[in-house]
């Protein structure tokens, strides 16, 4: 009964007897007594068993490299449904100021051609307002084409609901453009006629009136339009500030932020374009009721 009941005992000894042997067939180079190349034996075996634990559990390298890819998909991976109707109902109300500002500077063109018909009727002069313009287009179309063109071009590779809301914005840049197009030719026509008043100082005659003659028909305008137009008047949007996890997220709301401050800019830029207009015509009523051949050079820009 003994026998029996140490043979549990003695099998896992046999077993572990058996691995120190093989180790120590494996140690060519064990010299010295039986004791020390046992212990040399039984010191190769340990460091065995710790190189497989090391190989089967590399714990923290795993989790690591599992975080990583984790924050990685979320930060690539397209907007979610939620995110796409917030920015469309944070985009959609733009296109209203958008549109406003446009008819704003509408009424100052109009204003504008006013103050070029007044000041060609006393100088018998058309104004050549638009000869730098084309130089300027061109280099804002090229401007426009660079920073549009990195849109169009990444949106290419944008998710479905991320390109959605990226075509978007692409949209509302163009209308904005156009806003833009119209502040420059309003301001060229202002700069005009400026031009015109500065470079005459004796007067809308010249320097001898009595040899004065008039280049074209250039009939006065009789009526005198607005500047401002109270049905053309809409509220300003404001930032909706939001963070986010997702690349394309946080790309469309640094785009959305861009484009709401240019609203605003193009708004102040308006303003202030029709306060210059205003003055402008004091000025074009002065030069126009000055005396000929008398030197009187109004500065007007």
């Amino acid at each position: 009964m003994k026998i029996f009941a140490l043979l549990p005992f003695a099998v896992p000894c046999f077993a572990w007897q058996a691995e120190v042997d093989s180790a120590l067939l494996q140690d060519d180079q064990c010299v010295g007594s039986e004791s020390d190349c046992v212990l040399n034996a039984l010191q190769l075996k340990s460091r065995k068993d710790s190189e497989d634990e090391l190989m089967e559990e590399d714990v923290f390298e795993d989790v690591e490299e599992g975080e990583e890819d984790e924050e990685e998909l979320e930060w690539l991976k397209d907007i979610s449904v939620k995110q796409k109707n917030h920015f469309k109902h944070i985009l959609s109300p733009l296109q209203k100021p958008i549109v406003t500002e446009y008819k704003s500077l509408s009424v100052l063109d109009k204003y504008a051609d006013y103050l070029m018909g007044k000041t060609s009727n006393a100088t018998g002069q058309k104004i050549l307002w638009n000869k730098k313009a084309g130089l300027l287009q061109s280099e804002e179309e090229e401007l426009d084409a660079s920073s549009m063109g990195r849109r169009r071009h990444g949106s290419q590779s944008l998710p479905p609901r991320a390109r959605y809301v990226n075509k978007i914005l692409i949209y509302l840049e163009k209308e904005m453009k156009a806003v833009w197009n119209l502040h420059t030719i309003v301001d060229r026509k202002r700069w005009g006629v400026g031009d015109v008043i500065t470079s005459n100082p004796y007067g809308p005659h010249g320097e001898h009136p009595d040899n004065w003659e008039a280049n074209g028909s250039f009939p006065l305008p009789l009526v005198t339009p607005p500047l401002s137009d109270n049905k053309t008047v809409a509220k300003m949007p404001k930032l909706h500030e939001h963070e986010y996890k997702s690349k394309y997220a946080e790309q469309l709301q640094e785009d959305y932020a861009a484009l709401v401050q240019n609203i605003l800019d193009a708004n102040k830029k308006t303003d202030t374009l029709r306060t210059a207009l205003k003055k402008m015509n004091g000025l074009a009523d002065q030069f126009v009721s000055e005396e000929s051949g008398v030197f009187n050079r109004i500065e007007t820009q």
